[in-house]
């Protein structure tokens, strides 16, 4: 089975992050530790984890909007709670705003069941780009 958000977010899949699930206006996504998304201190990089809830973030609001529409990131912001220096790292996201022009996402990001950082991510909804056959 083919994994719709990797077909739409080569970043992400590139970085192994995962979708779980996706419906409704939620999100469920997941990455591994590996050694090459740690930081000089061998914890997860800051940028993994702003690149996960954006992710994460990103994928809910794209379930609760229309085919011809996307969201595009204009406001971003992530508390990091605990560190974490192996196993995986899941973001459950959810949609908590959804009007026409702008959407609001709210992200909590576990490591098992301990939760590691919080995330709240605001989209304006354009229009989808036709894109071009290469």
């Amino acid at each position: 089975m083919v994994d719709l958000h990797q077909l739409l977010d080569p970043f992400a899949s590139r970085l192994g992050i995962e979708t779980l699930s996706m419906q409704d206006g939620m999100a469920e996504l997941t990455v591994e530790l590996i050694p090459e998304l740690l930081n000089a201190a061998g914890m997860a990089h800051g940028g993994l984890m702003a690149t996960l809830v954006d992710c994460a973030a990103g994928t809910a609001a794209f379930t609760a909007m229309a085919e011809d529409k996307m969201p595009v990131t204009t406001d971003f912001n992530l508390t990091c709670l605990k560190a974490c220096f192996q196993g995986f790292l899941t973001a459950k996201s959810k949609v908590v705003h959804r009007g026409r022009r702008l959407m609001h996402c709210e992200v909590e990001v576990y490591r098992e069941q301990i939760l590691v950082a919080r995330g709240a991510v605001s989209f304006m909804v354009i229009d989808r780009p036709v894109m071009k056959a290469q």
